[in-house]
């Protein structure tokens, strides 16, 4: 029989090859709702028209897609996706190609649509449900997106008050760390950029000219200066400098005084000064400054007759609250190493780092999981995302024997977690042998790019009262070893496979693994 089936493959080939247009399908055999390609081929010419398809003259058979025309290896390719909703045996007429306006012809072909079988016995049938009407939407179900909103606007808030509170620091501490004789220079441009003298504002610039040397000598003296008369100022400096030693000479304090009754003569007399008087007091308002400072700010000597660095109180409050927020930091991080150390003691490093830096399969294991069935003969699983269908590379003599053939996977051997599920149902006459299957496997998975050192082991398991065997392996793909699990049912002549190859090392992957192969369920 298997040489019958080849003998015809071979014919089905040659005929193949010596037509100019040929006409291919992946199966003529499907249940209701199953879709066929449906594909004609021809030389790769300057003018081929390829037809609108004509179908069964019952109209049971629909086109669910026309594909684009195809290049592949001189040859031009028109694929279309056939199905049908009604079972029955429907021929589908010989199709129309011109070629250079020269008519040619396809082969008809019969198309068998055949119904599920539902076993009333075990499963139970229910009256067709309603159509479902989603209940009207409340507030609740925009509260995702009015927290993500907050959340923005927490963040622009925060980023714009940084920003802000950022520039606002850097001015006042750059004001903050400048000395008095400094704040006293800087007043000094500022008023000599106003021009008050020659705009003949002479009491105004006396204002500003006192204020300058009273506020540099109460900072650097220490005593107030701003709300008190000239008469009270000089004698609080006297009494100051006496108490405390500064060494201001009187001859400084005089000149002091006398530059300040000048000013208040014109602030308070309408006095009005010749300009030389005017330049004379800027001046004398200068030395005075200057020589405040270099006695007050005199250098102290040791018994060695090195300079001794003495603090000013603003630089030991400075220091201190400095020491205080670094010692509120250090709190701080001392506290969330305790809590790291308590946290990685207790449920290991791993899990700790898998659950704040991420990982796919931590994150697949402790998700939402999926009871579903594939394929035909139908198997059941529980997984952690449903697998997706995908096409099956099958040449088209294969298809031919084929009256199902179901593919579902999810990952890829590359991405450390891979699940294939496969279902097939051959025709009665072609065999299904175990051995050729799983030295099929192998063979498939050893020409992997990457993969080296596949071993395996085989034992018979018992799934649903149905007899199978369990390949469990491992194998090396680039530098990762990978665990290899396989199973692999026949019966009569279907075959049910299920594959799952994850990394070794990885604890979650093998978590996952466990339980998809508790759920398997042969029906």
């Amino acid at each position: 029989m298997k040489n019958t089936v080849l003998h015809s493959i071979f014919l089905l080939i040659s005929t193949f090859a010596t037509a100019q247009v040929t006409l291919k399908t992946d199966t003529t055999h499907i249940r209701i709702g199953e879709q066929i390609q449906y594909e004609i081929s021809t030389e790769n010419t300057p003018d081929v028209q390829f037809p609108k398809l004509q179908l069964d003259s019952l109209g049971k058979v629909e086109v669910v897609h026309s594909l684009a025309v195809d290049t592949l290896k001189k040859r031009l390719f028109k694929k279309y996706i056939l199905t049908s909703f009604d079972s029955g045996t429907y021929r589908i007429p010989a199709q129309k190609v011109f070629i250079n306006k020269q008519k040619f012809l396809t082969d008809s072909l019969l198309i068998h649509v055949g119904t599920v079988v539902v076993d009333t016995t075990q499963q139970k049938l229910f009256p067709i449900k309603p159509i479902y009407k989603a209940p009207p939407k409340t507030w609740r179900d925009y509260l995702n997106y009015l927290w993500w909103f907050l959340g923005i606007l927490s963040l622009i808030g925060f980023v714009w008050w940084f920003v802000s509170y950022r520039r606002k620091h850097i001015k006042k501490l750059k004001k903050h760390n400048l000395t008095p004789i400094q704040v006293a220079w800087e007043h000094f441009q500022t008023l000599d950029k106003k021009q008050l003298i020659e705009q003949q504002k002479i009491k105004a610039y006396y204002v500003e000219l006192t204020e300058i040397v009273r506020d540099y000598i109460g900072k650097d003296v220490h005593i107030p200066t701003m709300e008190v008369t000239t008469d009270e100022l000089i004698t609080l400096l006297s009494i100051h400098n006496k108490s405390k030693k500064i060494g201001i000479d009187k001859e400084r304090i005089t000149q002091l005084h006398s530059f300040l009754q000048t000013a208040d003569l014109v602030k308070f007399a309408k006095s009005k000064p010749e300009l030389l008087q005017i330049q004379e007091d800027r001046q004398i308002a200068e030395i005075i400054i200057n020589d405040i400072q270099a006695i007050v700010h005199k250098p102290v000597l040791d018994e060695f007759g090195k300079e001794v660095v003495v603090e000013s109180k603003e630089d030991l409050k400075s220091k201190t609250t400095k020491k205080r927020r670094l010692i509120a930091v250090l709190i701080a991080v001392v506290l969330v190493l305790i809590i790291a150390i308590s946290t990685v003691s207790y449920y290991g490093f791993k899990y700790v780092k898998d659950t704040f830096v991420g990982h796919p399969t931590k994150e697949l294991l402790e998700g939402d999981w999926y009871h579903s069935s594939y394929g035909f003969p139908t198997i059941g699983l529980e997984t952690p995302i449903i697998l997706k269908a995908i096409d099956s590379d099958i040449p088209p003599e294969a298809r031919q024997m084929l009256l199902s053939n179901a593919n579902f996977s999810y990952g890829s051997l590359l991405s450390g977690f891979y699940v294939m599920l496969t279902t097939v149902e051959v025709q009665e006459q072609v065999p299904l042998e175990q051995e050729n299957i799983i030295t099929n496997t192998v063979k498939m998975i050893e020409s992997q790019e990457g993969v080296r050192d596949f071993v395996y082991e085989e034992e018979e398991v018992t799934i649903s009262e149905n007899k199978g065997v369990k390949l469990t392996g491992t194998l090396v793909l680039n530098a990762d070893k990978m665990q290899f699990e396989q199973y692999i049912f026949i019966k009569d002549n279907t075959l049910r496979q299920i594959t799952i190859v994850r990394k070794k090392k990885d604890t979650y992957a093998k978590e996952i693994q466990e339980r998809i192969e508790k759920s398997i369920l042969i029906k």
